[in-house]
């Protein structure tokens, strides 16, 4: 019996050092703040094993059957529970390092697939940055190709709005969305016919309530198809005035975001400063005090105001816009605007082309000296009574298209290329612009026209007066202008 209980024991220390071994390697498994734990189970399962093996010293003659046996019996289910116990624990442990390996892979890869995630998305938002960008550009050059002035203004309320925003500190994305909003805010001018677009004096009530819808089709051109609606607010409401006098919505006070008063500050500056064929440029000191009238009055926003006019000093730094459009639009605009200024059902043009012509640098006026003639009916009125009012025009038109003709062949005849000669109808008179190469050629040139002026006079008994003043090159087309219709001196 003695045999078989030292049996029993040796197999439970056998099983028991297995344990303390499996314990030891699984503890370099365990994280640091549980193997400060684990080891005093280590040194009770060590002085277990030395308890077995003292157990195994103790068996000899005076042990009793069944106790020596079932004493054996005991230390050996021990020994196989706590074997069982460290293996289950130690197959645990490695399901746990393999789960949390697997877990830090996915986290690895998880955060991997944020990170790519992430870089698509700002991928994709500098691509539509980008787009956005192209698009506003490509609107702003069709706004170019529609109206060359509307573009020049545009860029250059962007560049003061810019100035009024930098100094209000906002930030760069604010000032990016200015900028966008100022080159197309505008854009609904598209829509606007030329009668009204090109109209050079002021607008009567009809041409002001067409105007006024420019706001609304810029508007709806973005309001759907751009998320920013910063730039959705500048084109709609850049019109509207504080004190609810603006248009199209009527808005007051707070209803106007901060946007829309920088540039309606930046647009009504530029719009006072800007020369146009039809208006010299104003003052920068009169512009200021005119905005100040407008923000005492409630209209504009003093702080923006008084913005502007600390930086006012800088404005006049703002270079030209560059030329977006092609070559060949400068040959349409002009085709463009001599149409307009095309009097219907007649080859006359109104007498306010001129300016635009001079205005886009297509005379020779300020190289060569030029001559203004003025073919004056005084006594218009009392024959278009006396003839009848279908009569009369006629016969006005008459004298028009002789005049025409010489003017055709002196700008375009090969004996006196390329000398320029132009004829305009200002009501019931005409007016006409000559850069002759030689004053005997005026002298030639004013004979022609006088033995027309004898023909309707003689045929009709319509009397004409015929005036012409010269002018130096470089003199101011709008100065001649003015000084022939004011003082046209003594008739020739």
């Amino acid at each position: 019996m003695t045999t078989i209980s030292a049996f029993f024991i040796i197999a439970g220390i056998i099983l028991l050092a297995a344990s303390i071994a499996l314990g030891r390697k699984m503890t370099r498994s365990l994280p640091d703040e549980l193997q400060s734990r684990w080891h005093p189970l280590l040194w009770l399962m060590a002085l277990f094993l030395c308890g077995y093996a003292g157990s195994l010293a103790l068996l000899g003659d005076q042990a009793f059957f069944p106790q020596e046996i079932l004493s054996s019996l005991i230390l050996f289910g021990g020994s196989i529970f706590v074997f069982l116990v460290i293996t289950f624990t130690g197959r645990t442990i490695a399901g746990i390092k393999q789960s949390r390996e697997q877990l830090r892979e996915n986290n690895a890869l998880l955060a991997e697939e944020v990170r790519n995630r992430r870089a698509a998305e700002e991928k994709i938002r500098r691509q539509s940055e980008v787009m956005q960008h192209d698009i506003l550009e490509i609107v702003a050059e069709m706004l170019a190709n529609r109206d060359q002035y509307t573009f020049e203004h545009a860029a250059q309320v962007a560049e003061i709005a810019g100035l009024i925003g930098r100094e209000l500190e906002l930030s760069d994305d604010d000032l990016k969305a200015i900028r966008f909003g100022c080159l197309v805010h505008d854009i609904g001018k598209t829509a606007i016919p030329d009668d009204v677009l090109l109209k050079p004096g002021n607008f009567d009530p009809r041409d002001r309530f067409i105007m006024q819808y420019h706001p609304l089709v810029g508007a709806k051109l973005f309001a759907r198809h751009l998320q920013d609606d910063r730039i959705t607010n500048i084109i709609l409401n850049h019109h509207e005035r504080l004190d609810g006098s603006g248009y199209p919505a009527g808005l007051k006070g707070d209803e106007i975001d901060l946007f829309a008063r920088i540039i309606a500050v930046a647009d009504t500056y530029d719009s006072l400063v800007s020369r146009r064929p039809y208006k010299h440029s104003m003052p920068q000191d009169r512009a200021l005090a005119i905005l100040e009238q407008e923000a005492t009055a409630g209209q504009l926003d003093q702080d923006i105001v008084n913005v502007l006019k600390k930086i006012a000093g800088r404005i006049p730094e703002v270079t030209p816009p560059r030329q977006v459009t092609a070559g060949f639009m400068k040959d349409i605009e002009v085709f463009r605007r001599k149409t307009y200024f095309r009097e219907p059902l007649t080859d006359f043009y109104n007498y306010r082309y001129l300016y635009f012509l001079d205005d886009a640098k297509l005379l020779r006026n300020n190289a060569l000296n030029y001559d203004l003639f003025l073919v004056d009916v005084p006594a218009f009125e009392k024959f278009q009574r006396k003839t009848g009012h279908v009569v009369a025009d006629q016969i006005l038109d008459e004298l028009g298209h002789k005049l025409l003709q010489s003017v055709s062949e002196w700008g375009n005849g090969s004996s006196h290329a390329p000398e320029t000669v132009m004829l305009f109808r200002k009501g019931k008179d005409y007016l006409l612009y000559g850069e002759f190469l030689d004053r005997a050629h005026v002298d030639g040139f004013m004979r022609q026209i006088n033995a027309h002026l004898e023909e309707v006079k003689k045929e009709w008994r319509l009397a004409t007066t015929f005036y012409n003043h010269h002018f130096p090159a470089g003199f101011p087309l709008d100065k001649a202008l003015a000084s022939l219709f004011d003082h046209p001196s003594s008739p020739l």
